[in-house]
């Protein structure tokens, strides 16, 4: 019974954040929609209709998941590991831009080749982006949360001015030249733009499942994650795992960039993000950090998202409405890692001197 009880609350402990955040967000925007004068469960009913009922919506929710698959695993390594990699947006636009330049620059291969290769460079991009703080945190000992908010926008006008001027198409429109069809992600619907990252997204989830249960690299990981300062100790080298970390969480990223360029527009086009980047924060928080968390969690948001469009028109109710209730589950969650992460107050027959960081941040 004893061995019961304790599998129960190492599958339970870790939903119950994400639980009670989703239930403060749902009575929060009950009590909204009724000082907007509609009925709350008439209003969660047309949302989740609106992205699940039939194919044509349910393909609409998954093309809005997939993004959030790749940015919400990004930002979920780095926080497993004690990391704050926050410029997943700058990252899968970087990515992105690889990706569509070699889409349509490298012709004459064979789809075998050309597509596997432009994953491939998409997702070097998102690394090599994700290296700027990755680097100056572990070496020059720069908070990588600052680096990456100032990255982010730097990104979004760097491809910006490549798209509209250095490798701008022939047009009106800001955007590089369309690919070959040999780097097309192969289309799953005639209703919307769902394509075959769904499943490579789900696939990236899975292999860090496996990686994380089963590997030493992956437990050093969250070693690191849970105490440096033990890690560094035990002889591992907390610098050089940190580094790849980041590294890896921003090549993540940047396979958001990739399904948008192959599968979605088949074309680098300016400003083509609304915020996945930033959605995968909340989606890795909800998630708890965990890969198949981020499914799940990825699938809840691209319901809403995809049920949002349907709510505003058959309600009149704002499809912003939804990212209100995404904004509170944030809120909630960012106030549970505040809490985790408050210092404890030493106690007395301990030399303040001597109280030790738990955070890879602190550690670097």
């Amino acid at each position: 019974m004893e061995s019961i009880r304790t599998l129960l609350e190492k599958l339970i402990k870790p939903l119950l954040a994400p639980l009670v955040a989703m239930a403060i967000a749902t009575v929060v925007g009950a009590i909204l929609i009724v000082l907007l004068g509609r009925n709350p469960l008439e209003v969660y009913e047309t949302l989740l209709e609106g992205g699940l009922s039939g194919w044509p919506n349910l393909s609409v929710t998954l093309q809005m998941m997939t993004p959030l698959l790749f940015t919400g695993l990004s930002v979920s390594i780095a926080f497993r590991a004690g990391l704050w990699n926050i410029g997943a947006e700058g990252q899968m636009l970087i990515g992105a831009m690889f990706a569509g330049v070699a889409g349509y620059a490298l012709t004459g291969l064979p789809t075998i080749i050309h597509l596997p290769l432009c994953i491939l460079l998409g997702f070097l991009g998102g690394l090599i982006w994700a290296s700027i703080p990755a680097l100056l945190r572990v070496y020059l000992g720069v908070n990588e949360l600052v680096v990456c908010l100032m990255l982010n926008p730097i990104a979004l006008l760097l491809t910006g001015y490549l798209s509209t001027r250095v490798l701008k198409a022939p047009g009106p429109t800001n955007k590089l030249p369309d690919i070959a069809e040999s780097a097309y992600l192969p289309s799953f619907s005639i209703y919307s733009q769902l394509n075959a990252g769904i499943v490579l997204g789900i696939a990236v989830c899975i292999v860090f499942l496996i990686f994380n249960a089963t590997t030493v690299r992956g437990f050093i990981w969250k070693l690191i994650g849970l105490n440096p300062r033990f890690a560094h100790y035990g002889g591992i080298n907390v610098k050089a795992n940190a580094l790849w970390v980041m590294l890896v969480s921003g090549g993540v990223a940047g396979l958001a960039g990739v399904e948008q360029v192959l599968g979605q527009y088949h074309s680098f086009y300016d400003n083509f993000s609304p915020g996945f980047g930033f959605d995968g924060i909340a989606v890795a928080m909800l998630a708890n950090s965990n890969p198949l968390g981020v499914i799940a969690a990825s699938f809840l948001f691209g319901t809403l998202n995809g049920g949002s469009a349907v709510l505003q028109m058959t309600t009149g109710l704002s499809k912003y409405f939804v990212q209100v209730l995404q904004f509170i589950v944030v809120l909630v969650l960012a106030g549970k890692f505040v809490w985790r992460r408050r210092p404890r107050a030493p106690r007395q027959e301990v030399a303040p001197s001597s109280v030790e960081p738990k955070t890879v941040t602190q550690e670097i």
